[in-house]
């Protein structure tokens, strides 16, 4: 979709702008549960209150958000596809890593609200979702 034609961008923004982080936000504890060892993850989010930038353009060079929406996400990961692992300790680039992976199946069902508006995803589901663990920095062993 061209900005132009697009009415509604729902995301946490960037923070500090424009140099922060961007499109990440923290988000309630109890909203996520992970099960590595039976390759299961859900996030679920209801009434999560987030910013409407418009569009793309105006959320990453303006920080000036149209309206304030909330969202309700349900996203889960299940069905063990394959499971593999990686170790990078490469002095070259000084890239340290370690992880261990499960490539699966994904679904995400999601709305947003706003005074004057609603959407509702239809149900779905992907050929590919992936969770992980991973250690890296002081962590890396």
């Amino acid at each position: 979709m061209a900005p132009q034609n697009q009415v509604h961008d729902f995301n946490p923004g960037v923070h500090p702008f424009p140099t922060g982080l961007f499109w990440t936000t923290a988000i309630p504890s109890h909203s996520f549960d992970f099960d590595f060892e039976d390759a299961e993850a859900e996030l679920e989010l209801e009434n999560f209150e987030i910013d409407d930038y418009g569009n793309v353009v105006d959320a990453l060079t303006k920080d000036k958000e149209i309206n304030t929406g909330h969202i309700n996400v349900e996203l889960n990961w299940s069905g063990v596809l394959k499971r593999g692992n990686a170790r990078v300790n490469d002095p070259a680039t000084k890239r340290k890593f370690t992880t261990q992976w499960i490539n699966d199946k994904a679904s995400l069902e999601w709305s947003a609200t706003e005074p004057g508006f609603k959407f509702r995803s239809t149900s779905g589901g992907t050929g590919f979702g992936q969770i992980a663990r991973e250690r890296n920095g002081k962590f890396f062993k």
